[in-house]
C-alpha cells in the first residue's frame, strides 16, 4: 500500500499529486507544531498542530486513492468515446454531404422521357416562339430544314433541326426537349454515307409528326421513306439514313436540300457488296451511286438522267477494251442502272467511233 502511494506521488496524475502532497505536508505540520507547543512549552503551538492533523485528517477521508484512481481510468475512456462521437459525427456529416452530391448530379433521362419532354416541347412551338429561338442561335437566312432520324452520341432520336453554315462551320440547331446548337468544322466533313436498311417501326416512328401542330407540319416532308423486305421469313420495314459527321443520321428525304443549299461539293458515298467489288469498274459504280441517290430522293428523276448520259459519254472515250465497253454496257443494263434504248444508242455510238 505505502509502495502504491510513493508512485502516485511521484507519477500520478495532477489531481492524485496534489490530494497526496497536501494531506503529506499537513499531516508534518500538525506533527512539528505539536513537537513544538510541547517543547518550548507554548499550548497555542500544540493546539494549532491539532488543527492541522484535523484538517488532514478530514481531506484525506474525504477522497480516497482508488476513487481517484477510477476517475483517471473514466478520464482515459472518456477520450476515445469523445474522439469516436466525434469521428462519428463526421462521417455523418460526410454521409450527407455524399448524399448532397449524389441529388445534385443529375440522373440519366430514361428514353421515355426524353420522348415526353420533346413532345411536349414540340407540341408548345408556335411561330412566335421559333422565331425567337432561331434568333438566339443567329440561324443563317439561308438554311434548310432536316430531320435528324438518330444522334447516338447525344441520345437524340427523330428530331427536327435547321441547318446552316458559316465561313469554316456547319451548325446544326436539333430540336429535342430544348433548343440544342452543335457546329462541325466543314473541313471534318468528307462526305455523306448512305447507310442501307435501317431496321424501322413504321408505326412507332417519328408519332409527334403525324398530328396536326405548327412543327409537325413543317417537318413532314422530311419524314423517312419506307420499303419492306423479308428475313427469315419474316417481313421486315426497313428505311436508309445518311450519316454526316460528328455522326448525326439524316432521314433520306433531307439530304436534298443539305446537298444543293449547303454542300454541293461534298461526295456521297455507299459502302456495300457492289462498291466493294473488283468486278464492276468506276463507271458501273458512279452510276450505281446516282441511282441510290435517285431512289433516296437526293436527287431527281431528271438528274439521274443527266448523270447516265455524263457518264456514258465519259465511257465512250474511256481508255478500256471493246470488250469492257461491252460488259459495262451489258451489266447496267442488267442491274436496271440504264434502259434498252440506252444500251441501242450507245452500243452503236461507240461503233461508230471505233470504225
Amino acid at each position: 500500500m505505502l509502495e502504491k502511494i510513493l508512485n502516485s506521488m511521484l507519477h500520478g496524475n495532477t489531481k492524485t499529486k496534489l490530494f497526496l502532497w497536501s494531506v503529506f505536508i499537513l499531516g508534518v505540520s500538525a506533527v512539528f507544531l505539536l513537537m513544538a507547543g510541547i517543547i518550548l512549552g507554548l499550548p497555542y503551538l500544540g493546539l494549532g498542530g491539532v488543527l492541522v492533523g484535523l484538517a488532514g485528517l478530514i481531506l484525506s477521508q474525504s477522497v480516497s486513492l482508488n476513487d481517484l484512481n477510477r476517475a483517471k481510468k473514466e478520464k482515459k475512456k472518456k477520450v476515445p468515446k469523445q474522439k469516436e462521437a466525434q469521428q462519428a459525427e463526421i462521417g455523418l456529416e460526410e454521409q450527407k454531404k455524399g448524399n448532397k452530391e449524389e441529388e445534385t448530379v443529375p440522373k440519366e433521362k430514361t428514353r421515355k422521357e426524353r420522348e415526353r419532354e420533346k413532345k411536349q416541347y414540340l407540341s408548345s412551338l408556335n411561330s412566335k416562339k421559333l422565331k425567337k429561338i432561331m434568333k438566339e442561335h443567329k440561324v443563317n437566312q439561308v438554311h434548310v430544314k432536316v430531320m435528324v432520324d438518330s444522334y447516338p452520341a447525344k441520345k437524340i432520336e427523330q428530331a427536327p433541326a435547321f441547318m446552316w453554315r458559316t465561313d469554316k462551320m456547319l451548325h446544326f440547331l436539333i430540336l429535342t426537349g430544348r433548343p440544342e446548337e452543335f457546329e462541325v468544322p466543314l473541313g471534318d466533313i468528307q462526305g455523306i454515307l448512305l447507310v442501307k436498311n435501317v431496321p424501322a417501326d413504321k408505326e412507332k416512328d417519328y408519332q409527334l409528326f403525324k398530328y396536326s401542330s405548327f412543327i409537325s407540319k413543317m417537318f413532314q416532308p422530311y419524314l423517312p421513306e419506307y420499303s419492306e423486305g423479308t428475313k427469315d421469313g419474316q417481313l421486315e420495314i426497313r428505311k436508309n439514313t445518311f450519316r454526316i459527321e460528328p455522326g448525326i443520321y439524316l432521314t433520306n428525304s433531307s439530304v436534298a436540300n443539305l446537298r444543293k443549299v449547303l454542300l454541293p461539293g461534298v461526295a456521297f458515298l455507299v459502302d456495300d457488296q457492289v462498291i466493294a467489288s473488283k468486278r464492276f469498274n468506276e463507271y458501273f459504280k458512279e452510276l450505281y451511286r446516282y441511282s441510290l441517290l435517285c431512289k433516296n430522293m437526293v436527287i431527281t428523276l431528271d438528274e439521274y438522267r443527266e448523270q447516265i448520259k455524263k457518264t456514258l459519254d465519259a465511257l465512250l472515250d474511256a481508255p478500256i477494251s471493246g470488250s469492257e465497253f461491252v460488259n459495262t454496257i451489258y451489266d447496267l443494263n442488267k442491274y436496271r442502272l440504264i434502259t434498252k434504248n440506252d444500251v441501242v444508242f450507245y452500243t452503236q455510238k461507240y461503233r461508230e467511233l471505233k470504225m
